[in-house]
């Protein structure tokens, strides 16, 4: 499909209670309002469609961004480009899913990025930051993940995340759990750090999200028995 049949096809999809609930989670750029689940069906249709896929990332379109990230080649993008998104919006889901998710799948890219942004004086580029980081602890192996960095970053969040900006303390929070639930041999201290935190405050807007409590979260995940396992991202 080329790119003015998709946008067509998005304009298409999109419905009023899908615009209504990306409106409620912060959408703050033009949308269609297209469900997950058709953004997915309109991706297997253009698989591995790169030069589609960064048409649409670069799009100032909610849903165009949203198929985007599983169609381009996040090795033929720039740090200036995922940057030239990030100041775009305020929106979550672009920042913390697509950008984030795109960014995660380039091994060196990634680590770039995280060096640049996570202490950056904006708080969306520290936001997107600890979700790349999240991703990569979720989804890389640990032989060739830095976890002296890793257990430097959760000393870090531990001090820190009650005086960040909203979004970055929940992105802070997501990747304290990710990195307990990383690596075995940090498990228990890091659910302690978790505890010593306590609850983590973050507006959702017109939302019924909660923030995951931390140390409750890792606890189950080691219930389950799947500390250590891995996730494609």
């Amino acid at each position: 499909m080329t790119y003015q049949q998709v946008m067509l096809e998005l304009q298409k999809l999109g419905i009023d209670q899908t615009r209504k609930i990306y409106l409620n989670h912060g959408a703050d750029i033009p949308m269609f309002g297209v469900s997950m689940a058709n953004i997915k069906l309109l991706a297997k249709k253009n698989k591995n469609n790169h030069d589609l896929g960064r048409e649409l990332f670069f799009t100032n379109n909610v849903d165009a961004i949203y198929l985007s990230q599983f169609l381009v080649d996040s090795k033929q993008l720039t740090i200036e480009d995922f940057e030239s998104i990030i100041l775009k919006t305020h929106y979550y889901m672009i920042l913390d899913n697509s950008v984030a998710n795109i960014v995660a799948k380039n091994e060196q890219l990634s680590y770039e990025c995280i060096a640049k942004w996570i202490a950056h004086t904006d708080s969306r580029f520290r936001q997107v930051a600890y979700s790349v980081y999240t991703l990569i602890l979720g989804s890389y192996e640990n032989d060739i993940i830095d976890k002296l960095d890793v257990h430097r970053k959760v000393l870090y969040v531990k001090e820190h995340i009650h005086q960040e900006e909203n979004r970055v303390r929940y992105s802070m929070n997501n990747f304290l759990i990710q990195s307990a639930v990383t690596f075995p041999e940090f498990v228990e201290e890091f659910k302690g750090y978790a505890k010593e935190i306590g609850k983590v405050v973050v507006v959702m807007g017109n939302t019924a999200c909660k923030v995951p409590d931390a140390a409750s979260y890792i606890e189950k995940i080691q219930h389950m028995g799947n500390v250590g396992k891995k996730r494609k991202l």
